[in-house]
């Protein structure tokens, strides 16, 4: 038997997965330039090390986007949305994974 939703947060689940899944294929069609850009923009934050580079790339994902109580994370997998027991990761385009300083070397 398939859980059903609990509360109204729950039924938000679908309309927050997707806004932030197309952020996320949105940002990783940028270049790196570009990218930093936008995320500076968006996040107000400076980018000087990992740890204020996924706080910045969180903020940007989530700009704009009512979250309605899901809570994001990072996960060694992607993008880690969270609301009571429930959890979701989305994975991360190459570009955003090259701009947190994961991506592959070239």
């Amino acid at each position: 038997m398939s859980d059903r939703p609990h509360d109204v947060t729950d039924l938000y689940l679908a309309p927050v997965l997707l806004a932030v899944d197309a952020r996320l294929e949105e940002l990783g069609q940028f270049d790196k330039r570009r990218l930093a850009y936008e995320v500076a923009l968006e996040s107000d934050l400076p980018d000087i090390t990992r740890q204020m580079r996924e706080e910045a790339l969180m903020r940007a994902i989530t700009h704009l986007t009512d979250t309605h109580h899901w809570a994001f994370s990072w996960d060694p997998r992607g993008l880690r949305m969270s609301h009571d027991a429930h959890t979701f990761v989305l994975g991360l385009p190459a570009a955003l994974l090259d701009f947190l300083g994961d991506g592959p070397e070239q």
